[in-house]
């Protein structure tokens, strides 16, 4: 309950961040501020998630023994981070300028140099983070995650309103996560428990990092390739704002893929429960798995898709409804992504690591090459061309693996069920009276048209069948 608490205080803090400064900044400044935070998104995010399981799975493995070995796996976990964030620190730090040349802006050198350390900051902090996972103080962990979001927003958004610049904006993050180190320091403080045996062998965590490494790396590549790509093509000051309207459009395409990690990690400890052997067993909870995922896929896509206009006009300025089309594309682009990211950590799951990693490589590869080739003469229809094209290929493949994998399947029927609620959602989008988008009473009809829409899936899954609530609840329970 706590760590779900601070995951949805983590997405209010960044989309709180994203329409604060689509309105305080201008949108090629903003443009600029997203790829920076998705480019150091990529090492930070790998370095964090590395950290925190390698410290955290060795050492819960040990609570029921009172963590015997606790002061060592620490002291294991902070060389590790050590020997990730250095590196990844004086890379950002030292290829600046190169980045900036890359990104079409030689200005964000600097920039880039202010948010540098936040990788090394990151990896110490994913230590204690980790720790306070492996001993089970949940509280601590989710008050720290919420902390570092709330203060991020804070820092970030405030010195936007100051008008201190891109410098101080970013520098916000970067302040954020120092203040969230030494708070987590300090609540790491007296948690070790008391041991009731003796320390076991220490073991390597390289091999178990190296996993993490190559999987995080790839799904986070995965997310902002097509935004970094286009701002690398950006020659001129329109499309330098025509990147921070995209920008917006690919924040609200995420909403889906982000919820959806609670459903990865739903299944990821349930699917490692069950004995492999028992093939029928498994086959059913990963068919009706990816059966839920693709139902509340769809229904998150067919509403922010039916109502991508009224989405933009309602958080954005103006001038960002622009992308509406990017962002009917990019919605569904998106969920093929989730789609594929759920099922591979299914087979990280199942212990197949690999399988996994090829698993998303594929839409990587795709979304890379198609905007490489779309960018250039269509710019962001081409980027969200790219991203669709490859979210596409990522449910297919992913559908693929879950058949050669376990013999799981979800059937034309299903399918036709849901096209069935997405295509009523279009209908009934489509019969809405066109209303204004601006003032009070053109945002309360753009919330009552959001809502009349979710009705309208939810009692189209519920009569075709698409989903039951047997089936939900049976997927919680693991049978």
């Amino acid at each position: 309950m706590w760590l779900g608490a601070a995951k949805l205080w983590f997405l209010v803090s960044s989309y709180a961040i994203t329409i604060a400064l689509t309105h305080l900044l201008t949108a090629d400044v903003y443009g600029s501020y997203y790829a920076i935070a998705r480019l150091v998104a990529v090492p930070n995010m790998v370095i964090i998630y590395t950290v925190l399981f390698s410290v955290s799975r060795p050492l819960a493995a040990q609570y029921d023994q009172g963590c015997p070995d606790f002061a060592g796996i620490r002291a294991r976990g902070l060389r590790l981070a050590l020997v990730l964030g250095v590196p990844a620190c004086a890379v950002v730090l030292l290829a600046a300028p190169w980045l900036a040349r890359w990104l079409a802006d030689p200005s964000l050198t600097r920039p880039l140099q202010v948010v540098a350390p936040i990788s090394l900051v990151y990896a110490v902090y994913a230590v204690n983070l980790g720790t306070l996972n492996a001993v089970r103080r949940f509280r601590r962990q989710a008050a720290l995650d919420m902390a570092m979001a709330g203060s991020k927003a804070a820092l970030i958004i405030g010195a936007a309103a100051a008008g201190l610049g891109l410098d101080a904006t970013v520098g916000g993050f970067t302040l954020a996560s120092v203040l969230a180190l030494l708070l987590s320091r300090a609540l790491v403080g007296g948690v070790a428990p008391r041991p009731v045996g003796a320390a076991p062998a220490g073991a390597s965590m390289a091999g178990f990092a190296g996993q993490l490494i190559v999987f995080t790396a790839v799904t986070n590549l995965l997310q902002s390739a097509d935004v970094l790509l286009l701002k690398s093509h950006a020659a001129n000051e329109a499309q330098a704002s025509a990147v921070g309207h995209y920008a917006s459009a690919q924040q609200i395409a995420l909403v889906p893929y982000s919820l959806m990690n609670a459903v990865a990690l739903l299944a990821f400890p349930l699917i490692a429960a069950l004995d492999q052997q028992q093939t029928a067993k498994v086959r059913l909870y990963v068919s009706q798995t990816a059966k839920v995922t693709l139902v509340l896929l769809a229904f998150m896509s067919a509403v922010g898709s039916a109502c991508a206009r009224e989405i933009q006009a309602l958080l954005f300025p103006k001038a960002y409804g622009a992308v509406a089309s990017e962002l009917r594309l990019l919605v569904w682009g998106f969920s093929g992504y989730s789609f594929a990211v759920t099922t591979a950590w299914i087979l990280n799951s199942a212990k197949r690591p690999r399988a996994a990693v090829l698993l998303v490589a594929v839409p990587l590869a795709v979304v890379v090459v198609a905007a490489s080739v779309l960018v250039p003469g269509s710019f962001t229809t081409g980027a969200a061309w790219a991203v669709a094209a490859a979210g596409v290929a990522a449910a297919i493949v992913a559908m693929v693996v879950l058949r050669a994998s376990f013999g799981a399947a979800v059937s034309l029927l299903q399918l036709g069920r849901i096209a069935l609620c997405v295509a009523a959602v279009e209908a009934v989008a489509w019969l809405w009276p066109t209303t204004a988008t601006g003032g009070l009473l053109g945002k309360l009809a753009i919330l009552a048209k959001l809502v009349v829409l979710a009705v309208v899936f939810v009692a189209a899954a519920l009569g075709s069948r698409a989903v039951t609530l047997t089936e939900l609840r049976g997927l919680r329970r693991g049978r």
